[in-house]
C-alpha cells in the first residue's frame, strides 16, 4: 500500500513493540511547569545521552474554547543526538502529542494513542518518515 491509500486498524486489541532490547530511562527531574525529564541509564556521554521530556497541560477555563475549556494535551519528544562526520552534534527527534477535550471519554482517548502509534509505525506510514515521500 502506500500513503495515498493507507489504512490503519480500528479499535485494536493492543499495539506493542516486540523485539529488540529494553532501554531504561531515568528521572533527570522537573524540566519546567507539569514537565519531566528522562535520560537514557546506559548513555554515559553526556554530550549524545537519549532524553524524552514529557509534558502534561491541564485543561483550563477559557471563554474561547467550544465547551468553556481548552483541551487536556500530553507531549513527549525523544531526543537523541547524534555525532556527525564532521565533529558536530545534531539532535534527531520524535515528538508525539495527544490533545483531546475534557468531554472525550477514556475510549476516545485510547483511540487517538492507538491511531497515534500506528502513524509512527504502520507500513503505509513508514516511507514517508524515512524518504518524506507523499505518495
Amino acid at each position: 500500500m502506500s500513503l495515498t491509500n493507507a489504512s490503519i486498524v480500528t479499535a485494536p486489541s493492543g499495539i506493542a513493540a516486540t523485539g529488540g532490547s529494553a532501554l531504561a530511562f531515568a528521572s533527570m527531574g522537573q524540566a519546567g511547569s507539569n514537565s519531566l525529564l528522562l535520560a537514557a541509564s546506559a548513555d554515559t556521554d553526556l554530550r549524545l545521552r537519549r532524553t524524552i521530556q514529557v509534558t502534561a497541560k491541564l485543561p483550563a477555563v477559557s471563554v474561547a474554547a467550544p465547551n468553556g475549556y481548552t483541551q487536556a494535551r500530553s507531549t513527549m519528544v525523544f531526543k537523541k543526538p547524534k555525532l556527525l562526520a564532521n565533529g558536530k552534534i545534531t539532535i534527531n527527534t520524535v515528538r508525539v502529542e495527544v490533545a483531546y477535550d475534557v468531554e472525550s471519554s477514556a475510549a476516545d482517548v485510547q483511540e487517538l494513542i492507538d491511531v497515534g502509534a500506528q502513524l509512527l509505525c504502520d507500513a503505509d506510514f513508514t516511507p514517508t518518515h524515512k524518504t518524506l515521500a507523499l505518495t
